[in-house]
């Protein structure tokens, strides 16, 4: 299991690996979708992420390259 993270530190790096906010997110989630386009994740808008919050991103995730979130 990964550590707890900072939300910022997730969003910054899936946006230096191409993934994409949705324009118009309701509710305490942001969506996100990869660059393949066939994969998206819900990023809570907490100051800190839990670590299988952080789990889960990084697998849902899947087409971003090993290690992109560190």
């Amino acid at each position: 299991m990964t550590k707890p993270q900072k939300r910022r530190d997730v969003e910054s790096g899936m946006l230096k690996n191409g993934c994409t906010p949705r324009a118009g997110a309701k509710g305490p989630h942001d969506k996100w979708d990869c660059p393949c386009g066939q994969h998206t994740a819900n990023v809570p808008r907490h100051r800190d992420i839990s670590p299988g919050v952080v789990d889960d991103i990084v697998k849902r995730l899947a087409c971003l390259p090993e290690g992109w979130l560190k």
